[in-house]
């Protein structure tokens, strides 16, 4: 049973964005994949909203908030029997926040057939990501963060690995306070490669981001409160995708949300709902896919102690 190119990286090259005519698509899709079922409701418009745990996924900048130990957890599935999971805690930590994060994608099994079609048995494939993040103020109104990971794909009895960093800055302008910018760079590192019997594959590269995005929170009527966020996505090898969510909350914790992705072939549109305790908010996530790949529903905890 021989494999040039791993499946499931495949199935999963087609949950990214969309990909230019004569450009090669990057590797380890399943980092773009939008981080928590509060910003895929979102659209994925989070580089510039996201704070606390939640941040250690998208832009470490906002780990800068976090004062005592918060954890984040999600999980949801997709065609193919593919199941997504994260996973992350943070704590405060030399005048910032430090968070530990783990996001994995992974399959039953798969049956492997030889070149006449017959089943010869079955296989499993899996990608991890295991990363550590840190954040902190730097001047008023003004944070940053640092991001390192570490990355594995497995396929049957193959597998290979790399590494990565990241960056990502936040400011809050005194003139505008309800307003914030945000920038993250992220996934910055060496190619990995298979190792075959008849010799090395191709080479894997990685889906190297720049995320820039504004977020703005409106005050409405009754203490109720509508962020917004706007963020461009441009990743190695695909299409820029442009997002744009909205999230309505009510005094009683309970929130709806909407996203839409611009420039995006799979999906296009997303909702959701959430509901926050005193220290725990749960998240839901509609994801419609095109291209017949089925829906997604996604959940999602975050919890502060």
């Amino acid at each position: 049973m021989t494999f040039r190119r791993p499946l499931i990286p495949v199935l999963l090259l087609a949950l990214a964005a969309a990909t230019p005519a004569g450009a090669v698509p990057a590797g380890f899709a399943f980092v773009e994949v939008p981080a928590g079922a509060r910003a895929s409701a979102l659209g994925g418009a989070f580089v510039a909203m996201g704070d606390g745990v939640e941040a250690a996924f998208w832009n470490p900048a906002g780990l800068a908030t976090v004062r005592r130990v918060e954890i984040t957890g999600s999980h949801f599935e997709y065609f193919q029997h593919l199941r997504h999971d994260q996973f992350a805690v943070a704590g405060g930590w030399l005048g910032g926040g430090i968070a530990g994060s783990v996001r994995a994608v992974y399959s039953e099994p798969i049956e492997a057939r030889d070149d006449l079609g017959n089943v010869t048995g079955t296989f499993g494939g899996d990608d991890l990501e295991f990363g550590l993040a840190y954040g902190r103020t730097l001047a008023t109104g003004v944070r940053a963060g640092l991001a390192a990971r570490f990355l594995h794909e497995r396929l049957a009895d193959l597998s290979t690995s790399t590494y990565a960093f990241g960056a990502g800055t936040s400011w809050e302008p005194s003139a505008l306070p309800a307003l914030r910018l945000g920038l993250a760079l992220d996934h910055l590192g060496p190619g990995a490669t298979y190792q075959f019997e008849d010799g090395p594959g191709e080479t894997i590269r990685l889906p190297a981001t720049l995320q820039t995005g504004a977020s703005y929170r409106w005050a409405l009527g009754g203490s109720m409160g509508l962020g917004t966020g706007v963020e461009a996505r441009m990743t190695r090898g695909r299409a820029m995708v442009t997002a744009v969510g909205a999230e309505l909350s009510h005094p009683s914790g309970a929130m709806l949300r909407v996203g839409a992705r611009i420039n995006d072939d799979v999906s296009r549109f997303s909702m959701g709902a959430g509901y926050a305790l005193s220290a725990l908010r749960l998240d839901y996530a509609f994801v419609p896919y095109r291209l017949d790949l089925g829906d997604s529903h996604r959940v999602s905890f975050t919890a502060r102690f």
